[in-house]
């Protein structure tokens, strides 16, 4: 009974941590044009930002990669759980530019610690039935991000930057400490447990690429994240200036995590029952029509309405990336999940910067339509992914241990 009780608390961690991430994502999405007004940064410039803390996250998905496997997963995740809710807090004491371009590098190292690292100890606190709890995990991203838009708006009316990252990095700070108590038995364990020998490392790396699939499913990776992380970083930007109110895009913002919250929630209930490369194909493929839709009618409410839909339609990309990565190398889940964060922060240390470069040329308007590209590319991709009976569910059978 005491063992089932220490695991749920484990659980709630996990989902906790992968809370407090979705907070540094959805709010430097929605903060991010008051982020561009404090420092008086072009749109382009205030993409750099989002590109330093890219370059932070491919430093964790490299270590990640070659080195995680002979670390303590759990208290690596604790430790730098932690880091990631001081950080945040950090932001909203508008620091200089050149110390908050180095926060934001740190954040995203941190950052990308937690949305690798949850997926994997999930994994192993949880090896029967791991694909609903994965998906459930990245439920409580979308309840975060569905909450923080609006209510970090409202806190920004009130209390400037600093009472929104404050409360919020404040907040998460208190679930990082609860995550100290759920893993304090791991806490007191040494941090290594394997040879960080870099031949073995290397080789047990390269061992995990050439797995069958993925390779492809990290081209699908970047893929799916180019779309995503545009949608999250630009949407409350592009609504707000449709009418010029900044509540426009908080509640464009929240509808969009609405609906991959939503979505997350009913494919948990379904998600070891169908083939990962038809799920991709089919929900990319109407989800491409959706997103096209937003740039076609003119009613701002039907645009939202279109923009959610999308999400709910391409909601759960990430999840499914995941524990197939996972399925895939099941003794060396660390390793694979850092493969895919690798391919989330290239997308964004690509992609991103892209957008808001056309953004300054032609407008965000007309500069987001081209995030439909990537989910065009997805389509085929998912078809080859199910069309060659690349044997990913068949792999998910497999214990899995790491």
């Amino acid at each position: 009974m005491r063992h089932n009780k220490d695991i749920l608390h484990k659980v709630i961690a996990i989902d906790l941590l992968l809370l407090c991430f979705s907070f540094c994502v959805s709010l430097t999405g929605q903060m991010f044009k008051a982020l561009q007004e404090a420092y008086a940064l072009s749109l382009t410039e205030g993409s750099l930002l989002l590109s330093v803390q890219s370059i932070g996250g491919v430093a964790f998905s490299l270590l990640c990669i070659f080195f995680i496997d002979a670390l303590n997963k759990d208290k690596t995740l604790v430790i730098l759980g932690l880091v990631m809710c001081v950080l945040l807090m950090l932001v909203g004491i508008q620091p200089p530019l050149l110390l908050l371009f180095i926060i934001f590098a740190a954040l995203g190292f941190a950052g990308a610690s937690v949305n690798t690292l949850t997926n994997s100890v999930m994994v192993l606190t949880v090896p029967n039935n791991t694909e609903r709890y994965v998906n459930l995990l990245h439920f409580m991203f979308s309840l975060g991000a569905v909450t923080a838009p609006v209510l970090s708006q409202t806190i920004y009316a009130a209390y400037g930057l600093i009472g929104v990252f404050v409360l919020f990095g404040g907040f998460s700070l208190c679930c990082a400490i609860y995550a100290v108590f759920a893993f304090r038995v791991q806490m007191r364990q040494g941090l290594v447990t394997e040879s960080l020998s870099l031949k073995k490392r290397f080789q047990q790396t390269l061992f995990v690429i050439k797995k069958p699939g993925m390779r492809l499913v990290f081209i699908i990776t970047i893929l799916v994240c180019s779309w995503q992380m545009s949608a999250i970083y630009y949407v409350s930007s592009f609504f707000t200036e449709l009418r010029s109110r900044p509540m426009d895009g908080a509640i464009a913002l929240t509808v969009f995590f609405f609906g991959m919250m939503v979505t997350r929630l009913i494919y948990t209930r379904f998600a070891d029952r169908f083939s990962k490369g038809r799920v991709l194909m089919l929900t990319n493929g109407l989800g491409l029509l959706a997103w096209i839709g937003v740039f076609v009618v003119s009613d701002v409410y039907v645009k939202m309405a279109l923009m959610g839909f999308s999400a709910f339609l391409c909601g759960n990309n990430m999840p499914i990336v995941f524990t197939s990565a996972c399925a895939i190398a099941p003794k060396n889940t660390a390793a694979a999940s850092g493969l895919v964060v690798f391919g989330y922060y290239i997308a964004i240390l690509t992609f991103i910067p892209a957008i808001g470069a056309v953004g300054d040329v032609i407008g965000l308007s007309a500069a987001m339509v081209f995030c439909a590209l990537p989910l065009l590319l997805v389509v085929p991709l998912s078809y080859l992914l199910y069309k060659k009976s690349i044997t990913i569910d068949m792999c998910a059978d497999q214990p899995q241990l790491s």
